[in-house]
């Protein structure tokens, strides 16, 4: 009605259900430098250049309106605890350490891999609502981390945004989802250039810090990691989807980390992101709102599902799926963490030995299809 385009971005994901006590976690599926010197921040990109958009603003005026990308960054370190904390956790001692201009609540969006959560950024969060063909690159002016430095081997990392608290499991395997962005894909990934980030946690059992951020193989999450091909599968080509209003051209899939824990023992998160070399190319992290959770029993040699009596048995030698008497003949799929298929095989029988040889320890989700009913459990691979 104002003539104002309206721009969002969104999710894909994969929601919850809570078992009671003794009940695991379950998830029902729902859908599926220039050079060697120094960079310019103008258009790096083939095709057309960014922010030089007016005929594509006017079309996306002509377009139906969309469901814009709300930021809110005024939210204190209480409320976003709050926004973290998930099933079975405490969530204490949270600290952000950057501009707050850099970090801030996200939702309303659709086509990103979270929907609802919070942003750290290098630049400002506020840039990363426009479409793809704008461009994030705003030079903070805040110093970088020494962590990430050493990631960055030496670095310099400038505009560093950093958010640490204790967390307090409840059951034996903590989990949460993230996402990594940035400006850095297509045109550098890989390379030298590269903006760092990670996610430490230490603790009881777990010792001195370690990067949780990594995908299946135990690799961590980085653009050089990451790209279009370089563990593609993880990987969302921005510029590729048609109408997408976010301006990273690149981001990572949902991904979920674990770590095994000791029930109510205090553990330390470290959530860090920087730019490298220069102070422009924004990056960012986005966690999922309420993700943070524990659970029992993925380490132990049982898992069901309330209600269904479908269960998973694993243990060093094999992995079994047991399912309830007339589910024989059922169409059975596993996926990894980020939702990519691994297996599918047909039931022949109430006992299924799970082919999961070759797969990478982590967490797997077992989804059983029987005409118009499913079923699906989530287990624990490798252990």
């Amino acid at each position: 009605e104002t003539g104002a385009c309206t721009l969002q971005r969104g999710t894909w994901g994969l929601p919850v259900v809570r078992g009671g006590a003794g009940v695991n976690e379950a998830e029902h599926h729902t859908g599926p430098r220039t050079g060697s010197g120094e960079r310019h921040s103008f258009d790096a990109h083939p095709g057309p250049m960014k922010k030089l958009l007016p005929l594509a603003a006017i079309l996306c005026c002509a377009l139906p309106a969309r469901a814009q990308l709300t930021i809110t960054d005024s939210l204190s370190t209480a409320d976003l605890a709050s926004l973290l904390e998930g099933l079975n956790v405490s969530i204490v001692n949270l600290t952000v350490n950057c501009d707050p201009a850099a970090h801030g609540q996200f939702s309303g969006i659709s086509e990103v891999p979270i929907t609802n959560g919070l942003a750290l950024s290098t630049g400002r969060v506020d840039d990363m609502a426009g479409p793809v063909g704008d461009f994030a690159a705003t030079a903070i002016g805040t110093p970088g981390d020494a962590d990430l430095d050493v990631l960055a081997n030496g670095g310099p990392t400038f505009d560093a945004c950093v958010l640490e608290f204790d967390c307090i499991p409840l059951g034996d395997t903590l989990l949460f989802n993230f996402s990594f962005g940035s400006e850095e894909y297509p045109e550098f990934a890989p390379s030298s250039f590269n903006d760092v980030f990670a996610i430490w946690l230490s603790g009881p059992g777990i010792g001195t810090p370690v990067n949780v951020a990594t995908i299946p193989g135990g690799i961590p999450v980085s653009i050089n990691n990451v790209n279009a091909t370089t563990n593609p599968a993880y990987f969302v080509d921005n510029e590729a989807i048609p109408g997408v209003d976010f301006s990273y051209d690149g981001f990572t899939q949902n991904l979920t980390a674990f770590a095994v824990v000791v029930p109510g023992s205090t553990y330390h998160f470290k959530v860090a992101v920087a730019d490298v070399s220069d102070g422009v190319w924004d990056s960012g992290v986005f966690l999922e709102a309420f993700s943070f959770r524990s659970v029992m029993g993925l380490s132990t040699a049982v898992h069901e599902q309330e209600g269904n009596g479908l269960q998973v048995l694993t243990g060093p030698e094999a992995t079994y799926l047991l399912l309830p008497s007339d589910m024989s003949g059922a169409m059975l799929r596993v996926h990894d963490i980020s939702g990519r298929a691994v297996r599918s095989l047909r039931a022949s029988g109430d006992r299924i030995r799970l082919p999961m040889d070759g797969l990478p320890e982590g967490i797997y989700s077992a989804q059983v299809l029987n005409g118009r009913d499913a079923m699906q459990v989530t287990f624990h691979h490798g252990r």
